[in-house]
């Protein structure tokens, strides 16, 4: 593809029909070069702390969009980095463009770890392993520094202080006794709830009418594109919303087609899960223009033509009715 600017010299249907192509053409399949170039990083926002103070570990992964399928597995990562450093706070895996005006098919997959240390001394943090389109990769190994807290020694040494006797106090009283107190309350309310309960069952309303039938998973995804279809979101110039919620209703239907789990998977991921299901070539190549679509749309601010909003809501139900599992087995809802 061309640089950015050169959209600019090319009128609207033509630069979209250009994106649309190379979205279309992109190989499944990354080169080696490419997926060795692919370096997870780790760093440390302070290497030098005091006992009990905290630091921010940051992992992070940097990708194109537009050279091919990227496939990342992340390390298992437990409460502990080492014995010596606990995680206080995961903020889990989040995907962000960082520079979405300029390069929209730029891509990095970030996480935060807050940790701390109660020992002093210095403490090694391992390399962390990414598995990238099936190749093992490290990031470098970090040293945290964890310092005692300074003592004056030019102050004289105080003696312990006597055994002071606390009068009584209502609050600290409650404090000792809130269980006793609590169990008593639950008891009351147990009490209560019973005698609500019987005074009801005595009260027996008529029986609910009987349960709608199953509906299959096709009928229900393709009644949910209906409804999307009749919000005319894109008309009112909510085109994010409408592919956000044209792509959740998709997902959620190959996740329970196919047992993938495609609510929680990049496109990319969800495209190379779906290689090894029973779905169509045909209907492979249509989702993956689907969904780009909708990336571009949602994180890249693409303003899509009228013609591919209506084309995208086309291809989904296409899709469903395409790939339906329509036999008498068939889970239903």
């Amino acid at each position: 593809m061309g640089k950015p600017g050169m959209f600019h010299t090319c009128s609207r249907s033509r630069a979209a029909g250009i994106l649309l192509l190379a979205l279309g053409c992109t190989s499944p399949f990354t080169p080696a070069v490419h997926a060795q170039s692919i370096k997870p990083v780790a760093k440390l926002d302070s290497a030098s702390i005091l006992i009990g103070q905290q630091a921010h570990l940051d992992l992070s992964v940097t990708y194109r969009a537009d050279q091919g399928a990227v496939t990342i597995q992340w390390p298992l990562i437990t409460d502990t980095v080492t014995g010596k450093v606990p995680i206080l706070h995961d903020s889990h895996v989040d995907t962000i463009l960082p520079d979405k005006q300029r390069d929209p098919f730029l891509f990095r997959q970030e996480r935060r770890l807050t940790i701390t240390s109660w020992d002093s001394g210095y403490w090694a943090i391992p390399p962390f392993s990414f598995v990238i389109n099936g190749d093992t990769v490290d990031t470098d190994p970090l040293l945290l520094t964890v310092n005692t807290v300074p003592v004056d020694t030019t102050q004289a040494i105080r003696d312990i202080k006597d055994i002071y006797t606390v009068p009584f106090s209502l609050a600290d009283w409650l404090k000792d006794h809130w269980q006793a107190i609590a169990g008593g309350l639950a008891a009351i309310l147990a009490i209560v709830a019973l005698f609500l309960y019987l005074r009801r069952r005595s009260r027996r309303p008529p029986p609910p009418p009987p349960a709608a039938p199953p509906v299959p998973l096709h009928a229900r995804t393709l009644l949910a594109l209906e409804a999307l279809g009749q919000k005319k979101l894109w008309q009112q110039d909510k085109a994010k919303q409408y592919h956000t919620e044209l792509t959740e209703i998709v997902r959620g239907y190959l996740q329970e087609r196919y047992g993938v789990p495609a609510m929680e998977q990049t496109t990319d991921e969800l495209l190379a899960a779906l290689r090894l299901s029973s779905m169509p070539n045909a209907q492979q190549e249509r989702l993956a223009r689907m969904l780009r679509l909708a990336d571009m749309v949602k994180f890249a601010k693409w303003n899509a033509l009228p013609a591919e909003n209506e084309q995208v809501l086309d291809h989904a139900v296409r899709l469903v009715q395409e790939t339906a599992d329509t036999r008498p087995d068939a889970p239903l809802a």
